[in-house]
């Protein structure tokens, strides 16, 4: 077994990892998991039990498809694939932790913050500063 913290062996007997004293959960379930995925791409259709058995040019698009950034997650759990899903979740939220992950560089940018300001703020003053005239030559006028 390896440790989802420090990536470490773990023999199966120990509760918890030896390197970096994560407490392990172990699963024990009675539930036998099945599920299938109907996959229409083209003219093609075909139900699939794992990705594995998607054929590549189908499984290649597959991916793509599903890691672009208008993909989403639907998730049907029962209460016990409730309980697996938030200790999945958990383990790589403590992984994602003890990982140091460098943050990108800010790139500085050309446009002072003072003229940041969103459209609709830059229409508004424009407008007041054109009824401000308006009002100003009828005021001379007179």
């Amino acid at each position: 077994m390896t440790c989802p913290r420090c990536h470490s062996e773990v023999k199966e007997a120990e509760s918890a990892c030896p390197e970096c004293g994560i407490r392990l959960l172990r699963n024990v379930s009675g539930v036998m998991k099945t599920s299938a995925v109907l996959i229409a791409a083209g003219g093609e259709r075909g139900f699939y039990r794992s990705v594995q058995e998607v054929p590549e040019p189908l499984r290649t698009q597959l991916i793509e498809i599903t890691t672009s950034q208008n993909s989403g997650v639907i998730v049907i759990a029962d209460k016990a694939g409730k309980e697996q899903l938030t200790q999945v979740l958990a383990r790589r939220e403590a992984a994602a932790e003890v990982a140091e992950v460098e943050p990108e560089p800010v790139e500085a940018s050309p446009v002072p913050a003072a003229l940041r300001v969103p459209w609709l703020a830059w229409a508004g003053f424009l407008i007041v500063l054109v009824l401000s005239a308006i009002i100003f030559a009828r005021l001379e006028m007179k």
